[in-house]
This record gives structure tokens, C-alpha cells and sequence, in this order.
């Protein structure tokens, strides 16, 4: 008998608190929300997160007209869990109980800048960084040598940051540990070329971009580097970086990076350029040009249109050199 009660006692904590309405189909997410064991206490046993494009069997919702549901994610213990209806989308058969929510009212058209695309001139980053892995490893025939390379994809406002990261990673990557953050699902190409148009990968920049701006992105981390690789491909093919390239040593304005802007993407793109200096001894040398985009980012192809719609910036600095690899 004792037995009997042990056994109905351990179902009963496997099991809502209250009465649910079952559901079939799947659950896919849309977005990385937490994974809930109970609803109104908020915990969340392992820090589990929904990951952006994963679809999950659905179980029940929490009432007729559910505001969360509950879904298996395999290898979380327990593997039922409560996540939010607004985190993705469900499936449900023909003779689903529960009543689809009313769809949400399309989006309102962005207004002003939606991102920020931050790129390093890489030997200048490296004048002032030279203990970096990324820094002790560069060379003259180095990618980043003749190339922008890839800082980080923002979305923006800039308070728009570590959406959903647990306290831990948060803190590890605030307090530069980058290595210790969790390794990125990507593909080999991506991490391919993730590695070359990102040589910070070497110190984990591409962990810390990622828990730091990437999970505000909604979607996972293979689409988000895969959008962030396209506009680094339409940037390094184009007039600004053929004029940073043939510039190395020289000093250049801020007024030739727009133009060049302008002539690549059309015109008033250079007024969404912001250009950032240092001081490195008795010169002032160029570290990194932010531009602004809103919009979709469908592909390299796409980066005039994005930069045509956000708003101007300021300048930033009037004018520095363009640093060559080796450092002083």
C-alpha cells in the first residue's frame, strides 16, 4: 500500500498543478523564451530555454484559451515544460479542444534604426589590443589585413541586450569570459567563414556577440551570423572597403567614407555611417565605423535598402588613418 502511494505521490509531482486541456501537434518556437516547470512560481529547473526554429510535442494548454503551453524538450529534466503561447507558433489536429488564439496584428513598420551593424578595421583594434589571441596571430596576408571585420549585429536600442540568458552566462560575458560561455550551434561553413570575417572568434567574441545581442535578434544563432556574414559580404566587396584598402598608412576623412558610402549604397547612406578613433601615440587611427539598418536582411543584395532606412547619425571623428597590420 505504502508503495502504491509513493508511486501516485512522485505522478503527481510530474504533473500540472491543475486541471489542463490536452492537446496534439507540436509546438515550434519563434523566439528563445524560458522553459517553466511551474507557471506561477517561475521556475526553471537547468535554465532551459526554447531554441528559435525547434519544434517540440505539444501536451496541453494551461486553459480553453491558453497564455502558456506545455511541450516536451528532450534532455531537460523534467522534460515537460510551460512556455508562453507568444513564443512561437503551434500545430493541432482537426479535433484540437482548445481554440486558437486570435493572431497577433502584423508588426507596425520600424521607425528609425532597428540595428546596428558594428565593423573593426582589425590592425588598429589591434594596436590597442595586442595581448589579444586573434592580435598575436595576425599577419600581412591576413583576411583582416585589407578586409572590415565583423564586431557585432545590435538590435537596437542598445538596452535591447542578453534577452533570456541565464545570470551566469550573463555574467561570464560582462566579465569577459568568453571562453567559458556555451559553444554556438553553427554550421561548418558558417563557422567557416565565421572565423575568418571574425578573427575575435579566438578570444569567444562570437560567444559573447551572441548572448549579448544575438539572443535579442529572434531567431537562432545560425541565422543571425548568417545575416551578419551577408553584410559583411556586401561591405567588403564594395568602394569603402577598396578605399580603405588603398589607403593603408594614409590618412582619410570622414567625409571620403560617406561619399564612398553614398556611391556604394546609394545616396544618403554615408549619413547613417558613425566612424570611431583612438589615439595611438602621436597619431589618431581609425578602430570602427557602425552603420545603421532597419528593415529585413534578406541577403548581401539588401544592404542598400537597410541602410537607406534608418536614421542619420552623427559622424563620430572627422578624419584618421587606416592602420597597417604589425604593430608600432
Amino acid at each position: 500500500m505504502l508503495r502504491i502511494i509513493t508511486i501516485l505521490a512522485l505522478l503527481l509531482l510530474t504533473l500540472p498543478a491543475r486541471a489542463e486541456v490536452p492537446l496534439t501537434g507540436y509546438f515550434t518556437a519563434t523566439k528563445t523564451c524560458p522553459a517553466l516547470q511551474s507557471i506561477s512560481r517561475e521556475t526553471n529547473p537547468g535554465d532551459i530555454t526554447t531554441r528559435p526554429g525547434t519544434a517540440y510535442d505539444l501536451v496541453a494548454g494551461n486553459k480553453d484559451r491558453p497564455t502558456h503551453l506545455w511541450i516536451v524538450i528532450p534532455g531537460a529534466e523534467p522534460d515537460r515544460r510551460w512556455v508562453s503561447v507568444d513564443c512561437g507558433t503551434r500545430s493541432t489536429d482537426a479535433e484540437g479542444r482548445v481554440d486558437e488564439p486570435t493572431p497577433p496584428a502584423p508588426p507596425p513598420t520600424y521607425r528609425g534604426t532597428q540595428y546596428i551593424l558594428a565593423v573593426n578595421w582589425q590592425p588598429a583594434f589591434c594596436e590597442l589590443s595586442p595581448r589579444k589571441t586573434e592580435c598575436r596571430n595576425q599577419r600581412g596576408t591576413s583576411f583582416e589585413a585589407t578586409n572590415f571585420t565583423l564586431h557585432g549585429l545590435w538590435p537596437q536600442p542598445r538596452s535591447n541586450e542578453y534577452c533570456n540568458v541565464s545570470p551566469g552566462d550573463r555574467y561570464a560575458s560582462e566579465d569577459g569570459r568568453w571562453r567559458d560561455l556555451p559553444i554556438l550551434d553553427l554550421s561548418l561553413a558558417i563557422r567557416r567563414d565565421l572565423d575568418e570575417v571574425m578573427p575575435g572568434s579566438q578570444s569567444g567574441l562570437d560567444r559573447h556577440e551572441w548572448t549579448k545581442h544575438g539572443t535579442c535578434y529572434g531567431t537562432s544563432a545560425r541565422e543571425y551570423y548568417a545575416d551578419a556574414l551577408d553584410l559583411m559580404l556586401a561591405l567588403n566587396t564594395s568602394e569603402v572597403a577598396q578605399l580603405f584598402a588603398s589607403n593603408i598608412g594614409k590618412r582619410i576623412t570622414l567625409t571620403q567614407i560617406r561619399s564612398a558610402f553614398d556611391s556604394a549604397f546609394g545616396p544618403g547612406a554615408g549619413e547613417r555611417v558613425r566612424m570611431t578613433c583612438e589615439a595611438d601615440g602621436n597619431r589618431t587611427i581609425i578602430t570602427e565605423l557602425t552603420i545603421g539598418l532597419t528593415g529585413k536582411i534578406d541577403g548581401p543584395d539588401s544592404l542598400p535598402s537597410l541602410i537607406a532606412a534608418a536614421s542619420p547619425t552623427d559622424g563620430g571623428c572627422r578624419s584618421g588613418q587606416v592602420d597597417a597590420v604589425g604593430l608600432r
